[in-house]
């Protein structure tokens, strides 16, 4: 999939469901094209809206052009 965002075919991608859970510093967390969000199975409420402002946060990050912030329990 990196190599066919690369070439622009795809132009973009949206990950959801990783091997490791959450994400940490994979071939993808930081390309530019692509959008990595947490998997959001089964959760109460509570958890749900937190994960929720916690994505938000991360999607105004990508809109604004920052860096993409790290899962404070990833391993980068």
């Amino acid at each position: 999939m990196r190599e066919a965002l690369e070439r622009g075919r795809p132009g973009a991608a949206a990950l959801d469901v990783f091997e490791d859970e959450p994400a940490g510093a994979g071939p993808y967390l930081n390309h530019p094209s692509i959008l990595c969000m947490p998997h959001l199975g089964f959760v109460e409420q509570d958890t749900y809206e937190a994960y929720f402002h916690e994505a938000f946060a991360h999607v105004r990050r990508f809109v604004d052009g920052r860096q993409a912030a790290r899962h404070p329990e990833g391993d980068g």
